[in-house]
């Protein structure tokens, strides 16, 4: 009599059977990212950030959970990524969260993190009954479908069993986490208001990151930012792609403030290395 073997236990729990099949297991990195985050943030108000997740062999990751913790690990806010990609990537999925400024004055560093995910089930074999099997004629009660009596064949010519399927694969991703930082200050006082033209055409320009000391802003259809400030004297940076880089220094002591920037086209050749956003 012999003795009935159970197969052992491949690395990772995944059992081998007599055949030498196993399930195959995939376990994919994932990268994340934090974007959008306004520089500066008023303490105690809130703001939306977000939070994007790519999977290294571009799996869709739609409705994953994202999670930000607060320098202490508290949890203080939670999204969902999106149903499909952002616009121009091919696998990278986002979520907005909105989040609180912390009550206190500074620099803050938070993290962004999203735990994995388990593998996908594999569909269910659906079995079907004989009822099930045998059509039904009106008027008349279902029967069970007759199996096919067995042939049999001389043993040269017998058919080889068919091997068993192979288990479907089964992919987990993996979790990733990054640090972000901002600053939170006290509500400012005054606003700057920078309105970016083109020099040549006079032409008002939309999309320019401009930035007064730590605060920043980018101009709207109109080729205006208006960025809230404290009193003080800030370093005034604008910059658009294709345009040669601005800096001036600005004054801000009562009421508001604003300014004009003429931008200059220039093409890339035109640009030296030390001409870059700081």
């Amino acid at each position: 009599m012999t003795d009935k073997v159970t197969p052992p236990a491949a690395a990772g729990g995944t059992a081998i059977d007599p055949g030498g099949r196993k399930p195959t297991r995939e376990s994919h990195p994932t990268s994340i990212a934090v974007w959008g985050v306004p520089s500066p943030v008023v303490v105690s108000r809130r703001f939306a950030a977000t939070v994007g997740v790519k999977c290294a062999a571009g799996c869709p990751l739609a409705g994953r959970q994202v999670v930000v913790r607060d320098a202490a690990g508290a949890d203080v806010g939670h999204g969902s990524l999106g149903e499909s990609p952002a616009p121009g990537t091919r696998a990278l999925y986002a979520a907005e969260v909105m989040l609180e400024a912390p009550a206190e004055e500074g620099v803050h560093a938070w993290t962004a993190a999203f735990g994995g995910t388990e593998p996908d089930a594999a569909p269910a074999q659906e079995s079907v009954s004989p009822q099930e099997a045998t059509p039904s004629r009106a008027g008349q009660p279902v029967q069970p479908a007759t199996p096919a009596p067995a042939q049999h064949l001389p043993s040269e010519h017998a058919h080889p069993a068919a091997p068993a399927p192979a288990q479907q694969a089964a992919c987990e991703h993996e979790g990733s986490v990054t640090t972000f930082g901002f600053r939170a200050v006290t509500r400012p006082e005054h606003r700057v208001t920078v309105t970016v033209v083109d020099r040549d055409t006079e032409t008002r320009l939309a999309g320019a990151e401009v930035r007064v000391g730590v605060y920043r802003g980018t101009t709207d259809a109109s080729g205006q930012a208006h960025v809230a400030v404290h009193p003080g004297s800030y370093d005034l940076y604008v910059r658009k792609a294709g345009y040669q880089p601005h800096a001036d220094r600005i004054p801000v002591v009562s009421g508001d403030v604003i300014r004009e920037v003429a931008a200059v086209r220039v093409t890339d050749a035109d640009l030296d290395d030390d001409q870059v956003w700081m």
